[in-house]
C-alpha cells in the first residue's frame, strides 16, 4: 500500500547545489501488512481407510489370501449399508518378509506379505454414526489396520472466499493503524498475495491408527465430526 503524508505547507524546493529550483518529488512510501482469518465449517464428508494384510509362502499364495480377506471386509461394509460407489480399493503391494538371525548375521526369506487398502467415503447426515460402526465392522471382518475418519469439505470454495474477505479486511485495519500512527493515510494497493492451506480438523476430529485387534467384540467407536478450521492469510503492499 502506498502511503501519503497529510498536506502541509513546505518551503520552496532547492536543488542539490543549494540554488532555488525544481527538484524531483519523493516517491510514495510503501508498507506491507499481513491479514489473517479463520473460518469454521462443518465437514460434509468422512474418509476411512482400512488396511488388509495377508502372508504366504509365495507371492501368489499371499495375494490369493489377501483377496479373500478383502472380499470379507467389503461384504461386511456392504452389510453395514456402504454402497459400491462409496468404496475404493487401492495401493496393492506385495513384498518379501525377511528375518534376521543375530547369531549368523544373515537374513533369510520367510515368505511374502500382500497388502491392500480399502477407502470408504461417507456423506450425509448419518455419516458420524455410520463412521463409528464401520471402524468396528472393518476390524471384525479382518482388517489389520484402520485410520480415520478424516473429515473434509467436498467444496470449500465459499468458505475459503469468506476467509479471504475477512483476512483482507484485517490487513486493511492494520494498514490504517500504522499509517495513522505516522501521520499518513493509506493509498492504493500495489500488490496482494494469498496464503492458505487445506482445511484442518478442529474439535472432535479423529485421525488414529489401530493395531490389529481381536476379530470379535470390537465395540462401536464414538465419533464426532466437530468443525474444520479454514485459515488463510493475505499479504498486501
Amino acid at each position: 500500500m502506498a502511503g501519503h503524508a497529510h498536506d502541509k505547507e513546505s518551503p520552496s524546493p532547492t536543488r542539490p547545489d543549494g540554488r532555488p529550483g525544481a527538484v524531483a518529488a519523493p516517491g510514495p512510501t510503501t508498507m506491507t501488512v499481513t491479514g489473517a482469518a479463520t473460518v469454521y465449517a462443518v465437514p460434509d464428508e468422512a474418509v476411512i481407510t482400512f488396511v488388509v494384510e495377508s502372508d504366504g509362502v509365495e507371492p501368489g499364495v499371499s495375494m490369493s489370501a489377501n483377496a479373500a480377506e478383502v472380499e470379507k471386509v467389503l461384504a461386511r461394509l456392504s452389510a453395514e449399508g456402504v454402497g459400491g460407489a462409496e468404496t475404493q480399493t487401492a495401493n496393492v503391494n506385495v513384498y518379501p518378509i525377511r528375518t534376521y538371525d543375530p547369531k549368523t548375521g544373515q537374513e533369510s526369506l520367510a515368505g511374502y506379505r500382500s497388502q491392500n487398502t480399502v477407502v470408504v467415503r461417507l456423506r450425509g447426515s448419518d455419516m458420524q454414526a455410520k463412521a463409528g460402526r464401520l471402524l468396528s465392522a472393518g476390524l471384525e471382518a479382518g482388517a489389520t489396520g484402520v485410520s480415520g475418519p478424516a473429515w473434509r469439505l467436498r467444496d470449500e470454495t465459499q468458505v475459503v472466499a469468506e476467509a479471504l474477505r475477512q483476512a483482507a479486511a484485517n490487513a486493511k485495519i492494520k494498514a490504517d493503524s500504522l499509517a495513522e500512527a505516522q501521520g499518513m493515510r493509506v493509498g492504493e494497493v500495489m500488490a496482494m498475495r494469498e496464503g492458505s492451506g487445506d482445511p484442518a480438523a478442529g474439535v472432535g476430529s479423529r485421525d488414529v491408527v489401530y493395531a490389529k485387534m481381536a476379530a470379535a467384540g470390537v465395540p462401536d467407536l464414538p465419533i464426532s465430526a466437530g468443525t474444520l478450521d479454514v485459515a488463510v492469510t493475505v499479504t498486501v503492499t
